[in-house]
Protein backbone atom coordinates (compact mmCIF):
# COMPACT_ATOMS: atom_id res chain seq x y z
CA UNK A 1 0.00 0.00 0.00
CA UNK A 2 1.20 3.49 -0.86
CA UNK A 3 1.11 6.74 1.16
CA UNK A 4 1.41 10.36 0.02
CA UNK A 5 3.75 13.09 2.08
CA UNK A 6 2.66 16.08 0.52
CA UNK A 7 3.12 15.69 -3.22
CA UNK A 8 5.11 13.06 -3.23
CA UNK A 9 4.00 9.32 -3.11
CA UNK A 10 5.49 6.81 -1.44
CA UNK A 11 6.02 2.92 -1.76
CA UNK A 12 5.31 0.62 0.73
CA UNK A 13 8.65 0.78 1.79
CA UNK A 14 8.36 4.25 2.29
CA UNK A 15 10.64 5.31 -0.62
CA UNK A 16 9.64 7.99 -3.62
CA UNK A 17 8.13 5.52 -6.66
CA UNK A 18 10.96 5.25 -8.74
CA UNK A 19 13.53 5.11 -6.18
CA UNK A 20 15.96 2.57 -5.64
CA UNK A 21 14.70 1.44 -2.26
CA UNK A 22 14.96 -2.28 -0.64
CA UNK A 23 13.54 -5.28 -2.71
CA UNK A 24 13.14 -8.38 -0.79
CA UNK A 25 11.58 -10.54 -3.46
CA UNK A 26 11.28 -10.42 -7.03
CA UNK A 27 8.01 -10.12 -8.92
CA UNK A 28 9.01 -8.29 -12.74
CA UNK A 29 12.06 -10.18 -13.26
CA UNK A 30 13.57 -13.65 -12.99
CA UNK A 31 17.19 -13.97 -12.22
CA UNK A 32 19.34 -17.41 -13.49
CA UNK A 33 22.53 -17.79 -12.99
CA UNK A 34 24.85 -20.66 -15.00
CA UNK A 35 27.67 -22.72 -13.11
CA UNK A 36 30.12 -20.75 -15.52
CA UNK A 37 29.15 -17.02 -14.57
CA UNK A 38 26.21 -15.69 -16.75
CA UNK A 39 23.74 -14.06 -15.22
CA UNK A 40 20.39 -14.17 -17.06
CA UNK A 41 17.82 -11.37 -16.26
CA UNK A 42 14.82 -12.09 -17.53
CA UNK A 43 12.01 -9.26 -17.76
CA UNK A 44 8.95 -10.90 -16.35
CA UNK A 45 5.58 -8.90 -17.31
CA UNK A 46 4.29 -10.09 -20.48
CA UNK A 47 1.12 -9.41 -19.80
CA UNK A 48 2.12 -5.51 -20.64
CA UNK A 49 4.99 -6.63 -23.01
CA UNK A 50 7.63 -6.31 -20.14
CA UNK A 51 6.91 -2.81 -20.27
CA UNK A 52 8.79 -1.78 -16.78
CA UNK A 53 7.16 0.24 -13.88
CA UNK A 54 9.09 1.57 -10.87
CA UNK A 55 8.93 -1.78 -9.19
CA UNK A 56 11.16 -3.83 -12.09
CA UNK A 57 13.43 -0.52 -12.52
CA UNK A 58 14.35 -1.07 -8.35
CA UNK A 59 14.36 -4.52 -8.81
CA UNK A 60 16.87 -4.50 -11.94
CA UNK A 61 19.42 -1.61 -10.55
CA UNK A 62 19.25 -4.20 -7.14
CA UNK A 63 20.41 -7.15 -8.91
CA UNK A 64 22.84 -5.25 -11.12
CA UNK A 65 24.23 -3.46 -8.32
CA UNK A 66 24.99 -6.77 -6.62
CA UNK A 67 26.44 -8.14 -9.87
CA UNK A 68 28.89 -5.42 -9.31
CA UNK A 69 30.55 -7.58 -6.07
CA UNK A 70 29.90 -10.57 -7.14
CA UNK A 71 32.85 -12.51 -8.72
CA UNK A 72 30.90 -15.42 -9.70
CA UNK A 73 29.30 -13.38 -12.08
CA UNK A 74 31.21 -12.62 -15.19
CA UNK A 75 28.73 -11.89 -18.05
CA UNK A 76 24.95 -10.58 -17.52
CA UNK A 77 22.32 -11.59 -20.44
CA UNK A 78 18.93 -9.29 -20.25
CA UNK A 79 16.02 -11.23 -22.68
CA UNK A 80 12.08 -10.80 -22.24
CA UNK A 81 9.10 -13.17 -21.49
CA UNK A 82 6.90 -13.97 -24.14
CA UNK A 83 6.35 -11.79 -27.61
CA UNK A 84 8.25 -8.82 -26.51
CA UNK A 85 12.18 -7.80 -25.25
CA UNK A 86 10.45 -4.41 -23.74
CA UNK A 87 7.68 -2.08 -24.38
CA UNK A 88 9.40 0.50 -22.77
CA UNK A 89 8.07 2.36 -19.80
CA UNK A 90 4.51 1.19 -18.40
CA UNK A 91 2.26 4.09 -19.83
CA UNK A 92 0.13 3.02 -16.69
CA UNK A 93 2.65 5.53 -14.27
CA UNK A 94 2.67 8.03 -16.93
CA UNK A 95 -0.25 10.20 -15.35
CA UNK A 96 1.43 10.34 -12.31
CA UNK A 97 4.74 11.15 -13.19
CA UNK A 98 3.57 13.78 -16.05
CA UNK A 99 1.68 15.59 -13.63
CA UNK A 100 4.99 16.54 -11.12
CA UNK A 101 6.16 19.55 -10.91
CA UNK A 102 8.99 20.21 -13.75
CA UNK A 103 11.94 19.67 -10.66
CA UNK A 104 10.16 16.60 -9.35
CA UNK A 105 9.58 14.75 -12.52
CA UNK A 106 13.19 15.04 -13.69
CA UNK A 107 14.19 13.60 -10.26
CA UNK A 108 11.44 10.78 -10.49
CA UNK A 109 12.78 9.70 -14.26
CA UNK A 110 17.01 10.00 -13.01
CA UNK A 111 15.67 6.50 -11.64
CA UNK A 112 15.11 5.39 -15.30
CA UNK A 113 18.64 7.19 -16.28
CA UNK A 114 20.12 5.52 -13.50
CA UNK A 115 19.20 1.78 -14.62
CA UNK A 116 20.41 2.50 -17.80
CA UNK A 117 23.78 4.00 -16.47
CA UNK A 118 23.88 1.07 -14.20
CA UNK A 119 23.88 -1.58 -17.26
CA UNK A 120 26.22 0.79 -19.34
CA UNK A 121 28.82 1.04 -16.81
CA UNK A 122 29.21 -1.98 -14.96
CA UNK A 123 32.60 -3.35 -15.74
CA UNK A 124 30.93 -6.88 -17.30
CA UNK A 125 29.72 -7.16 -20.17
CA UNK A 126 25.99 -7.44 -20.70
CA UNK A 127 24.45 -8.98 -23.67
CA UNK A 128 20.45 -7.85 -24.77
CA UNK A 129 18.80 -10.98 -26.46
CA UNK A 130 16.00 -9.34 -28.16
CA UNK A 131 13.08 -11.59 -28.67
CA UNK A 132 10.40 -9.72 -29.92
CA UNK A 133 8.86 -6.02 -29.58
CA UNK A 134 11.44 -3.70 -28.56
CA UNK A 135 10.10 -0.16 -27.87
CA UNK A 136 10.40 3.23 -26.41
CA UNK A 137 12.66 2.48 -23.31
CA UNK A 138 12.99 -1.17 -24.28
CA UNK A 139 15.22 0.28 -27.06
CA UNK A 140 17.02 2.78 -24.44
CA UNK A 141 17.73 -0.48 -22.27
CA UNK A 142 18.74 -2.58 -25.16
CA UNK A 143 21.51 0.22 -26.41
CA UNK A 144 22.71 0.18 -22.83
CA UNK A 145 24.31 -2.71 -23.39
CA UNK A 146 27.28 -3.63 -24.92
CA UNK A 147 25.96 -6.16 -27.51
CA UNK A 148 22.80 -6.69 -29.21
CA UNK A 149 21.56 -10.64 -30.32
CA UNK A 150 17.91 -9.77 -31.94
CA UNK A 151 16.14 -12.43 -33.28
CA UNK A 152 14.52 -12.20 -37.09
CA UNK A 153 11.58 -11.25 -35.72
CA UNK A 154 12.41 -8.88 -33.03
CA UNK A 155 11.18 -5.16 -34.28
CA UNK A 156 12.58 -1.47 -32.91
CA UNK A 157 10.46 1.20 -32.13
CA UNK A 158 10.75 4.84 -30.71
CA UNK A 159 7.28 5.90 -30.65
CA UNK A 160 7.41 8.75 -27.98
CA UNK A 161 6.53 11.16 -31.06
CA UNK A 162 2.76 10.23 -30.99
CA UNK A 163 2.60 11.03 -27.21
CA UNK A 164 3.91 14.73 -28.38
CA UNK A 165 7.20 13.86 -26.36
CA UNK A 166 10.60 12.59 -27.07
CA UNK A 167 12.60 9.27 -25.71
CA UNK A 168 14.62 10.86 -23.62
CA UNK A 169 16.51 8.30 -21.24
CA UNK A 170 19.35 7.81 -23.94
CA UNK A 171 18.27 7.02 -27.80
CA UNK A 172 18.62 10.54 -28.72
CA UNK A 173 22.38 10.61 -26.67
CA UNK A 174 23.38 6.98 -27.11
CA UNK A 175 22.12 5.93 -30.91
CA UNK A 176 23.35 9.39 -32.83
CA UNK A 177 26.83 7.80 -33.47
CA UNK A 178 25.52 4.04 -33.06
CA UNK A 179 23.47 4.59 -36.50
CA UNK A 180 23.78 8.05 -37.31
CA UNK A 181 21.81 11.08 -37.31
CA UNK A 182 19.90 10.55 -39.88
CA UNK A 183 18.74 7.20 -39.44
CA UNK A 184 18.40 8.47 -35.88
CA UNK A 185 15.61 11.32 -37.09
CA UNK A 186 14.17 8.83 -38.91
CA UNK A 187 13.32 6.39 -35.49
CA UNK A 188 12.60 9.41 -33.64
CA UNK A 189 10.62 12.01 -35.63
CA UNK A 190 8.98 9.72 -37.99
CA UNK A 191 8.24 7.22 -35.85
CA UNK A 192 10.07 4.59 -38.79
CA UNK A 193 9.50 1.17 -37.22
CA UNK A 194 12.95 -1.26 -38.08
CA UNK A 195 12.85 -4.52 -38.36
CA UNK A 196 15.68 -6.55 -37.43
CA UNK A 197 18.15 -7.06 -40.83
CA UNK A 198 17.67 -3.19 -40.81
CA UNK A 199 18.67 -2.83 -37.26
CA UNK A 200 21.58 -5.32 -37.93
CA UNK A 201 22.32 -3.81 -41.19
CA UNK A 202 22.08 0.07 -39.71
CA UNK A 203 24.32 -1.11 -36.48
CA UNK A 204 21.53 -1.14 -33.55
CA UNK A 205 21.58 -5.02 -33.63
CA UNK A 206 25.17 -6.61 -33.30
CA UNK A 207 24.44 -9.80 -34.79
CA UNK A 208 21.43 -11.61 -35.80
CA UNK A 209 19.75 -15.00 -34.72
CA UNK A 210 16.75 -17.55 -35.76
CA UNK A 211 14.05 -16.70 -33.36
CA UNK A 212 14.51 -20.77 -32.21
CA UNK A 213 18.57 -20.09 -31.76
CA UNK A 214 18.32 -17.17 -29.74
CA UNK A 215 19.03 -17.91 -26.26
CA UNK A 216 21.39 -20.87 -27.49
CA UNK A 217 23.40 -18.28 -29.80
CA UNK A 218 23.08 -15.59 -27.00
CA UNK A 219 24.71 -18.26 -24.70
CA UNK A 220 27.14 -19.64 -26.75
CA UNK A 221 28.49 -15.33 -27.44
CA UNK A 222 28.27 -15.19 -23.56
CA UNK A 223 30.85 -18.03 -22.79
CA UNK A 224 33.14 -16.72 -26.00
CA UNK A 225 33.55 -13.72 -23.67
CA UNK A 226 34.12 -16.02 -20.54
CA UNK A 227 37.23 -16.61 -21.74
CA UNK A 228 38.34 -13.26 -21.89
CA UNK A 229 40.38 -10.97 -19.50
CA UNK A 230 37.43 -9.82 -17.30
CA UNK A 231 39.84 -6.60 -15.95
CA UNK A 232 40.94 -5.89 -19.16
CA UNK A 233 37.06 -6.15 -20.79
CA UNK A 234 35.64 -3.89 -17.89
CA UNK A 235 38.73 -0.65 -18.72
CA UNK A 236 37.47 -1.02 -22.56
CA UNK A 237 33.99 -0.81 -21.57
CA UNK A 238 35.09 2.56 -19.73
CA UNK A 239 37.28 3.38 -22.32
CA UNK A 240 35.39 3.46 -25.41
CA UNK A 241 32.09 4.47 -23.87
CA UNK A 242 34.09 7.67 -22.53
CA UNK A 243 35.84 7.99 -25.82
CA UNK A 244 31.91 8.79 -27.80
CA UNK A 245 32.24 12.08 -25.72
CA UNK A 246 35.87 13.10 -25.87
CA UNK A 247 38.17 14.80 -28.41
CA UNK A 248 41.09 12.14 -29.40
CA UNK A 249 43.66 13.66 -27.48
CA UNK A 250 41.74 12.84 -24.29
CA UNK A 251 40.80 9.39 -25.61
CA UNK A 252 44.76 8.45 -26.25
CA UNK A 253 45.05 9.73 -22.57
CA UNK A 254 42.35 7.63 -21.65
CA UNK A 255 43.46 4.59 -23.61
CA UNK A 256 47.25 5.24 -22.02
CA UNK A 257 46.33 5.80 -18.06
CA UNK A 258 43.56 1.64 -18.52
CA UNK A 259 46.75 0.07 -20.20
CA UNK A 260 49.30 1.14 -17.33
CA UNK A 261 46.69 -0.18 -14.66
CA UNK A 262 46.06 -3.23 -16.36
CA UNK A 263 49.77 -4.09 -17.34
CA UNK A 264 50.19 -4.59 -13.54
CA UNK A 265 47.63 -7.35 -13.25
CA UNK A 266 47.82 -10.81 -13.04
CA UNK A 267 46.02 -12.16 -15.83
CA UNK A 268 48.36 -9.61 -18.12
CA UNK A 269 51.16 -12.16 -16.91
CA UNK A 270 49.14 -14.99 -17.40
CA UNK A 271 48.16 -13.58 -20.69
CA UNK A 272 51.86 -13.39 -21.71
CA UNK A 273 53.07 -16.68 -20.42
CA UNK A 274 50.19 -18.36 -22.22
CA UNK A 275 51.30 -16.54 -25.50
CA UNK A 276 54.75 -17.51 -25.60
CA UNK A 277 54.22 -21.25 -24.19
CA UNK A 278 51.33 -21.15 -27.24
CA UNK A 279 47.97 -22.23 -24.74
CA UNK A 280 45.17 -20.76 -23.92
CA UNK A 281 45.57 -18.71 -20.98
CA UNK A 282 43.66 -18.67 -17.95
CA UNK A 283 42.23 -15.71 -16.68
CA UNK A 284 41.02 -15.40 -12.94
CA UNK A 285 39.91 -11.80 -12.96
CA UNK A 286 43.68 -10.21 -10.96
Amino acid sequence: MSSSKGSVVLDEAGYPAGFLGPVETLSTIRVDTTDDGILTITLARPNKLNAFDERMIREMRGVIWKANFDDGVRVIVITGEGRAFCAGRDIAGLDYENNLKTSQYRAYVRANHELFDDIESIEKPVIAAINGICAGGGVEMAIACDFRMAARSASFLLPENQLGVIPASGACSRMIQMIGIGRLKEMIMAVEPVDAESAFRIGLATRLCEDSALLSDTLTFARQLLTKAPQAMGMAKHIINACQNVDTETGRLLERLGQSVLIRTEDNREGMSAFLAKRSPRFEGR
